[in-house]
């Protein structure tokens, strides 16, 4: 990953050097491997000054000599990118092989673009964000991928004597680094986030700092302003294979692709995150297939030794260590590594997110242990971490909209055949939780909340969410301006599904963060985009079989994971044991809770005297309790979280 920068001075570039060298200032953490020397790399003209720290990932990143001119100097780009599709990408544009192997990514794309322009975001695929000054037609042209991997923000300004600004930058500190940007917190952006609304919006956690959203692209100009659209927008064909073995056979393949391109600079050794599901599971079992006889480390994150937990549901989880020595036993190239939580709070890991991340962490709880796994694996020398964050919606989608869809089409023996099925197994639904399920699209928002809440599970705003009461009414209007149903009803459409989930969060800056705080470059094989879209291809049927979901992957990986792994139904449970170190230091908390008292923008939003209630209460409840971890791991910790960036990013004490 690189850090770029740019800045247009609209009537004439007087502070466009000394902009563009705070701004790359700023973001050094994210680029700590530049080449000596050469701390930064400026292309500047009358108008445009852009630059870029280069943090080499990739064996050809030795060739990069960002920025790059293209079309006779009529281009100018800077990249933070790898692309997957290199070779497939060289024939179309017509380079031979031995060429290409002195070509950098940034080469490759800059030859794209002088061909498609814009358009060569159809031809990319990978995780890229680029940047070019168009030098003839005085506009600035962007992009990002179609998940938004790569982080890109801009600011729009006037000078203190006058005169409009453009600037750009990957990350918000790198825009906060000019002179006259303050820095204060996104209110409104922090309404949405307690309320878990999809991150929809082009508004950063950061007051007058923008993000050019996942799947976007933009052209800039003095006199029209920024203009930008989504160019993602799949539309899949329906994929008709013989049986349901072809279909396994083709998702094998897609699989091997996506692991193989993200092993691409990790050398003969690579980290994995394994649990006992069948995402990260696939990854790491594919990887150490795919990379022998080098070695995989595969870190497990579980409970301590003799952890019991009366009350966890029995659906999920709390061990995930037998099931992953299952797999990592298969594979003599697999070393697995029991990783255990060293009594770190999840209080403890809140600051990583504005200093690192510039944003709040979504969950400080997984952030514990996922912050001991790059700690590790840093330890042990590793740049490049594979999980399978995404799965749930490529690799194992579990077909789940398939239930409605019989039974609201009049199909309903083949519906009572795959249900009956999928409640014989005991572990997902009763017959009325199948039955609420499948009718869910067919009833109104109110109606649907209010039987969730009879079967217990509580989605509502106010039980999941530390949001104020007072700005409840505004996280509802925004939703509903969206289009973004908050009573969470199962939908009958499983493409618009997908993309909803897909679009929902923005992970770009999670990502910079890991390379800024860890030196390591986290890459998901299941959130490869051709993976995902050929997912979108398979009927909603190959993914149930006899009423189980997940069926294609569980066909598809039978011949490389443990039987126990592939027939298991059940989920894990992250961090099952979170709430014991957050009660052996409750101290952290307290203090936490008092900064976020002091800090008047935090009162505004959060919803205080629940959440010292809460506190007040946490010594006498059972955290392990269904609504206990409703109202402390999702309301406190995540308003917290959302808290404790409030009063850093106001500059409270």
């Amino acid at each position: 990953m690189t850090a770029l920068a740019a800045f247009w001075q609209f009537d004439g570039n007087t502070e466009g050097d000394a902009a563009v060298t705070r701004m790359l200032g700023a973001q050094a953490m994210f680029a700590p491997h530049a080449r000596p020397g050469a701390p930064a790399q400026e292309w500047g003209d009358d108008r445009i000054t852009i630059g870029l720290r280069l943090n080499p990932l990739l064996p050809e990143d030795i060739h990069d000599r960002q920025p790059l001119e293209g079309a006779g100097g009529r281009f100018v780009m800077m990249a933070d990118l790898r692309l997957d599709n290199r070779e497939d990408l060289a024939q179309e544009l017509g380079i031979e092989a031995d060429r290409l192997k002195t070509m950098a990514d940034s080469d490759l794309a800059m030859a794209a673009f002088e061909r498609w322009e814009l358009d060569c975001v159809h031809h990319f695929y990978g995780d890229f964000a680029f940047v070019v000054w168009d030098t003839r037609e005085r506009r600035l042209l962007m992009a990002r991928d179609h998940l938004g991997t790569r982080p890109l923000h801009y600011h729009v300004g006037t000078l203190p004597g006058g005169g409009r600004f453009f600037a750009v930058a990957s990350m918000p500190r790198g825009l906060l680094a000019l002179p006259w940007l303050n820095m204060a917190p996104d209110l409104k952006r922090l309404n949405g986030f307690l309320a878990l609304l999809p991150e929809i919006g082009t508004n950063s956690f950061f007051e007058g700092i923008e993000r050019l959203l996942p799947g976007h692209r933009a052209v800039v100009t003095a006199e029209g302003g920024m203009r930008a659209e989504c160019w993602w927008n799949p539309a899949p064909s329906p994929l008709r294979l013989a049986s349901r073995d072809d279909y396994a056979e083709a998702l094998r393949a897609e699989l091997d692709r996506a692991v193989r391109c993200r092993l691409r600079g990790a050398g003969d050794r690579v980290a994995t995150h394994l649990s006992s599901g069948l995402d990260s599971s696939s990854v790491t079992a594919t990887a150490a297939r795919l990379i022998a006889p080098g070695r995989v480390t595969a870190y497990t994150s579980t409970v301590r030794p003799g952890y019991e937990d009366p009350f966890i549901e029995r659906q999920r989880i709390a061990d995930e260590w037998p099931l992953a020595s299952a797999t990592a036993r298969l594979y003599p190239n697999v070393d697995h590594v029991r990783v255990v939580n060293d009594g770190t709070s999840p209080i403890e890991t809140l600051g990583a997110g504005f200093e690192f991340m510039d944003r709040p962490i979504l969950n400080p709880c997984n952030h514990v242990w996922m912050h001991q796994i790059n700690t590790l694996a840093r330890q042990s020398g590793h740049r490049v971490v594979l999980s399978g964050q995404m799965g749930n919606m490529s690799l194992s989608y579990d077909g789940q909209n398939m239930f409605p869809q019989l039974l609201l089409s009049g199909r309903v023996l083949r519906w009572f055949m795959e249900a009956r099925g999928h409640v014989r197994s005991g572990v997902q639904r009763r017959w009325r939780g199948m039955i609420l399920h499948s009718i869910g699209p067919a009833l109104p928002s109110a109606l649907w909340t209010l039987l969730k809440k009879w079967s217990g599970r509580d989605m509502d705003l106010s039980a999941v969410s530390l949001l104020h009461p007072d700005r409840r009414a505004q996280a509802y209007a925004q939703a509903e301006r969206a289009g973004f149903d908050l009573s969470y009803r199962p939908s009958l459409d499983s493409v618009e599904l997908r993309m909803r989930v897909l679009r929902r969060f923005d992970g770009g800056n999670y990502h910079k963060g890991s390379l800024a705080h860890f030196g390591i470059d986290t890459r998901d094989p299941t959130s490869d985009v051709r993976l995902i879209e050929f997912a979108m291809r398979v009927p909603d049927e190959i993914f149930v079989e006899n009423g189980a979901g997940r069926a294609l992957a569980r066909r598809a990986m039978a011949d490389r994971l443990p039987r126990e792994v592939v027939t298991e139904r059940r989920r894990g449970l992250q961090a099952p044991d979170w709430h014991e170190a957050l009660t052996a230091k409750p101290e952290l908390l307290d203090e936490t809770i008092e900064g976020i008292l002091r800090s008047p923008a935090a009162c505004e939003l959060l919803d205080t005297e629940r959440l010292k209630r809460l506190r007040a209460d946490m010594d006498t409840t059972d955290l392990r309790r269904y609504k206990s971890m409703t109202s402390y791991r999702l309301a406190m910790l995540r308003g917290t979280a959302v808290g404790d960036f409030i009063r850093r990013a106001s500059g409270a004490n």
